[in-house]
């Protein structure tokens, strides 16, 4: 069930510490200065056959249930396990959802995940950057 409340606060936040008062950021870099961003070539990490890159900042992370709302709401999902949304298939193989401006995060607000149709994907928030920087090799790193 969709949470009204979350996704204003979210949106809210967003549109707050970009330049552009926009959901629209790519890679996360027009965000305040203050808050700890990592972004990386998704494509490259998806066509490596490296997925499990991502699965384990997650897992280094502890999370394990999560919302995830598309910019322009297509899709919201409340209390998904991340890996079964990491790991989404359909016949032509894995589909995860970077083809539109999503975000990925939970109730405890301390980390963000956004995919943009820009191939990337960012992480913000302390923990989740170290986690990124410390798991993902520096070859798919972009900003």
């Amino acid at each position: 069930m969709k949470n009204p409340k979350v996704e204003k606060k979210l949106i809210h936040y967003i549109k707050s510490n970009s330049d552009h008062n926009s959901l629209y950021w790519y890679p996360l870099v027009h965000v305040a200065k203050f808050i700890s961003v990592a972004a990386y070539d998704i494509i490259r990490i998806y066509q490596d056959k490296n997925m499990f890159f991502i699965e384990n900042v997650v897992k280094l992370c502890n999370i394990k249930d999560v919302s995830m709302f598309q910019m322009d709401c297509r899709e919201y999902f409340e209390n998904e396990s991340i890996t079964q949304l990491l790991y989404e298939q359909d016949e032509d193989g894995y589909i995860f959802q970077w083809y539109a401006e999503t975000f990925i995060f939970d109730e405890s607000e301390e980390w963000l995940i956004y995919l943009s149709h820009e191939n990337t994907i960012s992480f913000t928030g302390e923990k989740i950057v170290v986690a990124a920087k410390k798991i993902i090799p520096p070859c798919y790193f972009i900003a």
